[in-house]
């Protein structure tokens, strides 16, 4: 494995990935994992070292920022499913499988894998791609420090920045009480110790959000406002027993399933077992539900089930609740449904008017979630790729217009030949895309038809002298 900027190792590459955060660095390494190929050349782009192998979600230096999934679901490799629970185990650390484990402890197991597996056939570039223009036998990729060939290329960009913030009045002014990206530890290091925080949004990165601002400072009042001002349900401390929901074959309709999900949900409280069990069980038959569901059908679960399904989905770890429940009990964290309504900038504060009550605070931190709509990207790559129609948005504004198998579309729908994605950009095919046990399949399927492409590449190309 060589880390370089761009010399003569990195421009010319059989497989070039656009993203070293989690879902770039799965891809490289189902990669390695797939070929045994010594001709194999991988290069993997991340302008940001401090997320390289990371990216948002594992790159958190917050010890209170758990995962949201057991230790046992989080292995890397899909075939291997201890694999991350067993590398814990080795590395001292004193946790079980079923365990909540800090998330920065995972960016350390991704750390690890790459000095594992990477060998002199993946070579990381610290830089920002920012273009990608097909040319005879693959793509010729510019960079912030140069110019590399590859024969594929895979846009693995992960989770974007959040939509910009606004209220129902009105976007919220860019001032210094306004902070913009809720990732941004040292920015809330910076609030006052006695400081009244609004955060949008009520969602997980909210919830880990409130968690740094109220420990760091007990002083500190957290608002946390949003349209239905609802939290995520919470994971329970024992492990869920299995549970298997029969969906109907053929075309579905959303209304038929959650009217499923519902009686199984009933039946399983007949029986003693917790509805956790149920979504859980789920879980494994949702992109296949996904993509069962015609347009229509998805229009319709995203507009009357889908805020039931992150709430219950997307849960927080059980430590992580009992903490939210503390602040709340304790009057220092308040939960407002109707989102904000208009924000004044009062100089070195503002005034935040939500539906039922004024705020003025030291700061707003937005945490209204990623931002899927690429016709809305400021990043300089979807920019130039979508300006000249090599890519495309999905027709619901989840992501970038994709095959199941993450090949890309272009603007008049055509499969773009050796250009791929994977992870949360494939969410409009997949619709389970954000999280590690979909990923990792997504990137081992991806590595396995690279690698088999590859292969068929080479034998048919003449063998000079012959």
């Amino acid at each position: 494995m060589v880390n370089i900027d761009l010399n003569e190792a990195g421009r010319q590459a059989t497989v070039a990935i656009v993203g070293g955060g989690a879902s770039g660095t799965l891809t490289a390494l189902h990669l390695l994992r797939a070929s045994s190929d010594p001709g194999l050349r991988i290069v993997l782009f991340e302008a940001d070292p401090s997320h390289r192998h990371l990216g948002v979600a594992y790159g958190t230096t917050d010890s209170r920022h758990l995962l949201n999934l057991r230790a046992q679901m989080m292995s890397a490799f899909p075939d291997e499913p201890d694999h991350f629970a067993n590398w814990a185990r080795r590395a001292g650390r004193k946790w079980k499988p079923t365990d909540f484990l800090p998330r920065m402890v995972y960016g350390d197991y991704l750390r690890d894998l790459v000095a594992q597996f990477g060998d002199d056939r993946l070579t990381i570039v610290g830089a920002r791609v920012e273009d990608v223009v097909a040319r005879e036998g693959g793509f010729e990729i510019t960079t912030t420090v140069g110019t590399a060939l590859a024969e594929s290329v895979v846009l693995a960009y992960g989770v974007a920045a959040p939509r910009r913030l606004a209220s129902a009045a009105g976007p919220v002014p860019g001032a210094a009480w306004h902070l913009q990206s809720p990732w941004d530890l040292a920015g809330l290091a910076r609030v006052p110790d006695d400081a009244t925080v609004v955060i949008a949004g009520s969602g997980l990165t909210a919830v880990d959000a409130a968690i740094t601002l109220l420990d760091d400072a007990p002083r500190r009042r957290v608002v946390m406002a949003s349209r239905r001002g609802e939290l995520p349900r919470a994971h329970v401390e024992q492990a869920m027993p299995e549970w298997s929901t029969r969906i109907p074959s053929g075309p579905l309709a959303a209304d038929e399933v959650a009217a499923l999900v519902y009686e199984q949900i009933a039946e399983a409280k007949r029986q003693g077992v917790d509805w956790r069990a149920v979504v859980d069980g789920l879980r494994p038959q949702s992109q296949s539900i996904w993509r069962r569901f015609d347009e229509g059908q998805r229009r319709r679960f995203l507009s009357a089930y889908v805020h039931a399904w992150h709430l219950h989905r997307n849960r927080m770890a059980p430590q992580v609740a009992a903490r939210i429940t503390e602040y709340r009990d304790a009057g220092r964290l308040t939960l407002h449904g109707g989102g904000l309504q208009s924000v004044e900038d009062l100089g070195t504060r503002c005034r935040v008017h939500l539906t039922n009550t004024t705020v003025d605070a030291e700061a707003l931190v937005n945490c209204t979630g990623p931002l899927s709509d690429i016709t809305m990207t400021t990043n300089p790559l979807l920019r130039a790729l979508l300006d000249r129609g090599t890519i495309a948005p999905d027709s619901l504004a989840l992501g970038l217009a994709c095959t199941e198998h993450g090949e890309l579309l272009d603007s008049r729908g055509d499969v773009v030949p050796g250009m791929y994605s994977v992870g949360p950009p494939t969410k409009s095919s997949n619709w389970e895309a954000m999280a590690v046990p979909e990923i990792r399949n997504e990137a081992a399927g991806l590595a396995k038809h690279l690698t088999s492409t590859v292969a068929v590449s080479r034998a048919a190309t003449p063998v000079t002298g012959q």
